[in-house]
């Protein structure tokens, strides 16, 4: 990973106290895609995959595209833009509670309470 691009994404992403798993997640950012399991309440879970085309710099956008499976089998997707520091943020969350190519972590609460209620990814603790 380039020292110069963590060093862009550090001042936006916790890279002080998260300097490890920022890297992580700069390296997944370059991927462009994660695979994870909602967990549902009281029970259960939805299989998603997440996709994106990620800016260079921590403030251009980032294009998401997410694809979550229902109950009977069907897809629902959505499409959004956002800053690619949130989603080096979510990716940095997403890592730590256990995602990786093998294992299949949902995103943090921040990421759904934006996605399906508005809310200030910034303003809600993951």
């Amino acid at each position: 990973m380039s020292a110069a691009l963590v060093a862009l994404f550090a001042p936006y992403c916790q890279g002080a106290v998260r300097g490890g798993v920022l890297e992580q997640a700069l390296e997944w950012m370059a991927l462009g895609e994660l695979r994870g399991q909602r967990r549902l309440r009281p029970e259960g879970q939805r299989p998603f995959v997440l996709r994106w085309q990620a800016g260079v710099a921590p403030l251009e956008p980032t294009q998401l595209q997410l694809e979550i499976e229902t109950a009977d089998g069907a897809a629902v997707q959505y499409a959004v833009s956002l800053p690619t520091h949130q989603l080096v943020l979510w990716l940095m969350d997403w890592l730590e509670a256990g995602g990786s190519a093998q294992s299949e972590a949902d995103l943090p609460e921040s990421f759904w309470r934006w996605l399906l209620l508005g809310l200030d990814p910034s303003a809600a603790s993951s």
